[in-house]
């Protein structure tokens, strides 16, 4: 795997787009948004937010999906620096953020940090998302984006091929959810993190020592993906030092400002009601 520390030191245009204002297209449901976001707030870094809502399919507009034929969140662009990795972008913004406040390379994240950032981002949350929420809102969820899907490609025949594969992709979702032993590796794979942190956070106050680092920003959306389907109580209050640590890190500016301002409390119930409520009527209208 290329290591984008080496490239971005070696890529004088990189040091040129430090002062550019970023842009970041994200939404709040999505976590790999909320974990770049986090990264941006920890780090106080200003960029310019662009809300694509993956569940209404705007993320399968033309105008994004020629920017990121992939179709997920999020997407980052710093100048002509276009990024689409999760764990390539928060490595780039850590070290912007190095660049711009004159710090040395030991000031980036330890080998352990980025050990954890990858062991959290090879857990998929998507199936385990879907597997928790009711079927009727799944179902109707998952028709509607096939049908935006197939719109798109009749408005965009030149990307056809790309909408096909997102398409089959949907298709192949559906039926991973109705495979038992799918859903039970995917939950397995989540208590195994859950089970390594709880017991590192016996120690420590954060998973990595007594400092908070990108690998708890990483982690972060996990749990609170976690209390959104209520399923804290299950995962995160059976586990006492896990339980602690997230009581602590939602104390935490960048925390309320990314996710608590949208799911905290009613603000859940609203953020949700709001998408369901668009989805419903553009499937009435049948206007994809």
């Amino acid at each position: 795997m290329i290591d984008i520390y080496t490239v971005l030191s070696r890529n004088w245009q990189f040091l040129a787009d430090v002062g550019v204002i970023m842009q970041l297209y994200h939404h709040p449901l999505s976590l790999d948004s909320q974990k770049v976001r986090l990264v941006l707030e920890e780090k106080n870094i200003d960029y310019t937010s662009f809300h694509v809502n993956p569940i209404t399919g705007k993320n399968f507009d033309s105008s994004f999906f020629r920017k990121n034929p992939n179709a997920k969140l999020p997407v980052f662009q710093n100048g002509s620096h276009i990024l689409f990795d999760t764990i390539e972008i928060i490595q780039y913004i850590e070290r912007i953020a190095m660049v711009s406040c004159g710090g040395e390379e030991s000031s980036l994240s330890s080998g352990d940090v980025v050990e954890w950032i990858y062991k959290i981002q090879q857990w998929n949350p998507k199936l385990f998302t879907l597997s928790h929420v009711p079927p009727k809102y799944h179902l109707t969820v998952s028709k509607f984006l096939r049908r935006v899907i197939i719109a798109r490609m009749a408005e965009c025949p030149d990307l056809a091929s790309a909408y096909h594969r997102k398409l089959k992709e949907a298709y192949d979702t559906e039926d991973k959810l109705k495979d038992p032993e799918t859903l039970r590796r995917s939950e397995e794979h989540l208590e195994r993190i859950l089970d390594e942190a709880d017991e590192k956070l016996s120690d420590t106050t954060y998973l990595l020592g007594e400092e908070f680092t990108l690998a708890d920003v990483v982690f972060i959306p996990v749990l609170s993906r976690l209390v959104l389907l209520n399923l804290e109580d299950k995962y995160i209050a059976t586990r006492p030092n896990l339980a602690e640590y997230w009581n602590l890190v939602k104390k935490r500016p960048s925390y309320r400002k990314v996710i608590g301002k949208n799911f905290d409390g009613w603000r859940r119930h609203y953020t949700l009601f709001k998408t369901w409520c668009f989805v419903r009527i553009r499937s009435l209208l049948k206007h994809y």
